[in-house]
């Protein structure tokens, strides 16, 4: 007998199904959902490696700028002004034309870098060419990784860079340049250029040292200054409550341009906008006696703002300082400005509590 069910083969159903448009669409809000959540952690997670590498940068200034007080005795010397580069012939203090960074070279394993032109005759080829590298060899210590990268940036200005070598002029060298500035005080006693061509033969017999230094040494309240020489000593207000260097403030439109005042010269040359900051403006007659005051605030990196000796970075909330202990404190940009004020001075008698940093 045979069966009465039919032999004939039903077809299985598929097990692969096509998404609806729907779920296509939902899928991608939720995709774009995590991206939106996790985006801001990795940004986050990103700035707060390269705040981290910030900090270690001032940590090595610091360590470096300790080292230079106990082989010379004082902190490194600002130089003789803006328009002179480091001379690794003239020794660390008040001979030597170059500033501070230029200074604590050798305590940060770049002592290649500043003896490149070390026994070569003044004004000759050979030591021209030797500095040309010099000013345009990036020192990564001295770059903040949230603002830039420590490579070599375009000098701009026509002329000679600097009055101890022929140097280069406008858009035909590049400089090695810093997000760091050295605490020159709360008292600006006026940048100065420097001598016109002195030797150091002739610097102390010069108008420059009398005339326009004279009233500034009496004057200038920070750590490191033109021609300075401050022993710990004589800082009374105390090391840990009393700022070294720290990040300076620069409007982005011109973090590699070259012609913002601020950032427009270079890394080893003596006291200048570029590598010297204040935390006040205050003025002095020729006296010494203060005839002004005027607090000069840190600032966060803001386009088209426009800065001459704030401290500031291109952080989010605060900004890194160092102390002349060798200490690191991230700053609030909040900061009550007086207190600011008060860690540029050296000796003003205003001790600030940086426990809470």
């Amino acid at each position: 007998m045979f069966s009465a069910h039919s032999n004939t083969v039903r077809p299985r159903p598929s097990g692969v199904q096509a998404f609806t448009l729907v779920e296509l669409l939902v899928v991608i809000a939720i995709i774009g959902v995590l991206v939106a959540l996790l985006l801001p952690a990795i940004q986050a997670a990103r700035e707060a490696a390269r705040r981290m590498s910030c900090q270690n940068n001032l940590k090595q200034i610091g360590l470096a700028t300790l080292n230079h007080i106990d082989t010379h005795g004082h902190f490194p010397t600002s130089g003789w002004g803006w328009k002179w580069t480091g001379d690794p012939d003239l020794g660390f203090g008040e001979d030597q034309p170059g500033g501070w960074a230029f200074n604590i070279l050798p305590f940060m394993e770049a002592d290649n870098i500043r003896n490149l032109s070390a026994g070569l005759s003044a004004g000759s080829a050979e030591k021209n060419a030797a500095m040309v590298i010099q000013v345009g060899t990036p020192i990564p210590a001295f770059n903040c990784p949230s603002r830039r990268a420590a490579v070599p940036y375009p000098y701009v200005h026509g002329g000679q860079l600097s009055n101890n070598f022929l140097g280069c002029t406008a858009n035909e060298c590049v400089v090695a340049r810093s997000d760091y500035a050295a605490n020159s005080g709360s008292i600006n006693a006026g940048e100065e250029s420097g001598p016109g061509n002195a030797t150091p033969n002739t610097l102390r017999r010069h108008d420059w040292l009398y005339d326009k230094l004279g009233t500034a040494q009496i004057a200038w309240n920070g750590v490191t200054h033109q021609r300075s020489m401050v022993r710990l000593e004589q800082v009374t207000d105390g090391t840990s409550s009393t700022y070294f260097a720290g990040e300076k403030c620069l409007n982005p439109d011109h973090y590699g341009t070259g012609i913002d005042s601020r950032d427009d010269q270079h890394l080893l040359q003596g006291l200048d906008r570029d590598m010297n900051g204040f935390t006040a403006d205050d003025r002095v007659s020729e006296d010494g006696v203060v005839t002004s005051k005027s607090n000069i605030p840190p600032q966060q990196d803001q386009a088209g703002l426009s800065v001459v000796f704030n401290f500031g970075s291109a952080h989010p909330a605060s900004f890194h300082m160092l102390f002349c202990d060798g200490s690191v404190h991230g700053i609030s940009y909040s900061i009550d400005p007086d207190a600011h004020r008060y860690m540029g001075g050296r000796d003003d008698g205003r001790t600030v509590d940086t426990s809470g940093f």
